[in-house]
């Protein structure tokens, strides 16, 4: 397959017109090849998933986290950055980021799917392409209301997780409407409580944020579930969307560790 026929592809997947003002979705590393056959897909640009996808002769890497937010020196031999742009420039493999381009495509709410959540709302509109609103987080009415131990259970079963989930707040007796956001969400919050959310899924939440949470006597709560967790998964689908699309390549994905490591039960 001709590279610019993938890079049209992955731009279709994830518009660069969704991209945050902040963000650096896009070519990451450019390549001379014109072809490619093997597409490795991952989380995070770092070496070792790099390595894993140059050992499985990958021709292109595609990934969610981008190599940098913002510019940076190549003086240090031992940099992660360093590393990545090295290997890759040596093997002549491109490296493509999508990443709030792909946070704001319907496959980073693939848990709304699997609760088969319904009268969906985007919580950060990102844009509208051929009339259709697009942006970051959703929030979704459950087609048939949740006793609350009926959800945890079912929200632990969807998730792979590696260390503990935390709640704060208070988690209503039943769970009627959700909000879901991959990565860093807890900056949803209010719109979240807005839609009518009784609860806000996400990555990470900032101790304040968690704090001032615990003081309203209010039926809310952020579940935060991991960032790894949430967009390991998103990655693995995305892989195997990709596949559908191009029959005719190689499509791998290359699976990652979550760098929190629970040490005490």
């Amino acid at each position: 397959m001709q590279q610019n026929d993938f890079l049209a592809l992955i731009e279709e997947l994830a518009p660069k017109a969704l991209a945050a003002p902040w963000d650096n979705s896009g070519l990451q590393i450019a390549g001379t090849r014109k072809e490619i056959s093997h597409v490795a897909v991952a989380l995070d640009p770092s070496p070792e998933s790099v390595r894993k996808a140059l050992d499985i002769r990958a021709d292109f890497i595609f990934t969610h986290h981008p190599i940098l937010l913002s510019p940076k020196y190549l003086n240090n031999l031992e940099d992660n950055y360093f590393k990545v742009a090295s290997l890759l420039l040596k093997n002549d493999v491109a490296l493509y980021a999508a990443h709030t381009t792909l946070d704001s495509m319907p496959i980073a709410f693939w848990l709304a799917d699997e609760f088969q959540a319904e009268k969906k709302h985007i919580l950060e509109p990102a844009g509208v392409i051929d009339d259709i609103q697009y942006g970051i987080g959703i929030a979704a009415v459950l087609p048939n209301p949740l006793p609350k131990k009926d959800f945890l259970q079912k929200l632990c079963k969807l998730i792979p997780h590696t260390r503990p989930f935390f709640q704060i707040g208070t988690l209503p007796e039943t769970i009627k409407t959700i909000a879901v956001c991959g990565g860093s969400g807890s900056s949803l919050l209010k719109e979240a409580k807005n839609f009518g959310a009784d609860c806000l899924i996400t990555g990470d939440t900032k101790y304040h944020t968690a704090l001032d949470l615990t003081q309203e006597c209010t039926d809310f709560a952020i579940l935060e579930v991991g960032h790894h967790s949430l967009e390991e998964e998103m990655m693995k689908r995305f892989s195997a969307l990709l596949q559908k699309k191009l029959p005719n390549i190689r499509v791998s994905f290359i699976p990652s560790e979550d760098p929190f490591i629970q040490i005490m039960e």
